[in-house]
């Protein structure tokens, strides 16, 4: 048995009784029919190659389409499901030497990797988990999941937890305790440095309660994370991280959603909101975007009624320059977004090095705002959609070369009608 990450050349030109292919999210379903394309040399017949996972079972009838192969739908939650004999494996604790066979440096590599519960009680409309797991409840005990771990790969620093929704399982306190007892009480330290317990998808806002944040203040929590995924849960949310930062809590690292029925300003003022809390509790709120994109959408080309393209591209580059990441800093932000919701919608409409490397092209970037700046607000409507169609454009330079009324501004894009590259020489 080998496993592999993508298209191996000595592993195609093998022989295998069966390659399971997993698939992850959906935008990533081309490639995934393009791998297995690519080993259907190294089996006797297209049906000795299987594919399962997130994405064969959101779209099964795209890998279907496309390619023979037996697609798998589902959680692997029953026997037989991967061939008669084999046993179910959904609740299987991972073959953690398989983190060794990348050839990158994985950050979260020192951890037990635990899921407690399935499912989620919440159906939210952008989320794909009451799909993929539509009854919630108990999976698996951390005790068990920890020891078995231990035996076989060795004690391990932290601890993560990939749980959709935790909070909302009956008995959450009797979990906390044992994750207190397998080593991760509040403060805890290994080898002399400092355990950390994540709750890597998140803790619900709308179920943290004055009970629940000091249950939480008992373990090693770091960061806290949580979803600020639109402005009508803005109540509960500041009433959360009120309540986690009187229990002790000053790091979070907290999720916000754009591009599902949000607008521009709604992210914005939810940005603005992490550097408000920030400021009057005096803790670090650093917001993470997360663009939404349609589970049926395998080119991450969605743009939802009331975004321009240009402004989601905008937001990839700023966070290209952050790492991901929004800090609170006002004067960071100040920068990154703009004081005004004006400056961040003129920072998004910038073309794409203009962003990333302001201070290189800070010039350039003066006479782009001098030309932008002296279009009317229909002109500016007009500039955009020209922009979010010459992306998508397969006659872009000549497009761009009988455009006239916005010439001198396609040039800071495009210049002599060319796409410059993204990383400065």
């Amino acid at each position: 048995m080998t496993f592999t990450r993508g298209k191996t050349p000595e592993l195609r030109e093998a022989t295998w009784h069966r390659i399971y292919i997993s698939s992850l999210f959906t935008y990533e379903l081309p490639r995934t029919v393009e791998t297995v394309k690519y080993y259907l040399p190294a089996v006797e017949k297209p049906t000795d190659i299987f594919v399962g996972g997130i994405g064969a079972t959101l779209l099964p009838q795209y890998i279907k389409d496309r390619v023979k192969c037996q697609v798998i739908e589902g959680p692997l939650d029953k026997a037989d499901i991967l061939g008669p004999g084999i046993p179910e494996i959904a609740t299987y604790v991972p073959d953690y030497s398989m983190i060794k066979s990348v050839h990158w440096e994985y950050e979260p590599e020192d951890s037990y990797f635990c899921r407690v519960t399935k499912g989620c009680i919440r159906k939210c409309k952008f989320c794909a988990v009451p799909i993929l797991e539509p009854a919630f409840g108990y999976l698996n005990s951390i005790d068990a999941q920890i020891r078995e771990v231990r035996e076989n790969f060795g004690e391990r620093q932290y601890l993560v937890l990939m749980d959709n929704n935790i909070l909302a399982i009956d008995g959450f306190e009797a979990i906390v305790n044992e994750i207190r007892q397998q080593g991760f009480q509040a403060g805890a330290m290994r080898n002399k440095r400092k355990r950390t317990v994540d709750f890597n998808q998140g803790i619900d806002a709308r179920l943290i309660t004055p009970e629940i944040a000091k249950l939480l203040a008992t373990i090693c929590l770091l960061p806290v994370r949580l979803a600020f995924d639109h402005d009508g849960i803005e109540k509960q949310y500041r009433r959360a991280v009120h309540l986690l930062a009187q229990n002790g809590f000053d790091t979070f690292t907290n999720y916000v959603m754009f591009n599902f029925n949000d607008t521009p300003l709604s992210f914005y003022k939810r940005l603005k909101v992490n550097l408000e809390l920030s400021a009057e509790l005096g803790i670090r709120v650093t917001g993470f975007p997360m663009r939404y994109v349609p589970i049926d959408d395998v080119n991450r080309r969605y743009v939802s009624k009331d975004w321009r393209w240009r402004y989601l591209r905008g937001i990839q580059c700023v966070l290209t320059a952050t790492h991901g990441m929004v800090s609170p800093n006002p004067e960071f932000f100040d920068t990154a977004f703009g004081e005004t919701y004006e400056d961040l919608l003129e920072i998004l409409a910038m073309p794409d090095r203009y962003i990333i490397y302001r201070s290189h092209f800070k010039k350039e970037a003066g006479y782009w705002k001098r030309s932008y700046r002296r279009l009317s607000a229909e002109d500016r409507e007009e500039f955009l959609a020209l922009l979010g169609k010459l992306n998508k454009s397969k006659t872009r330079k000549v497009d761009i070369a009988s455009n006239k009324k916005f010439g001198t501004l396609l040039e800071h894009y495009y210049p002599n009608g060319e796409t410059p590259p993204r990383e400065l020489k």
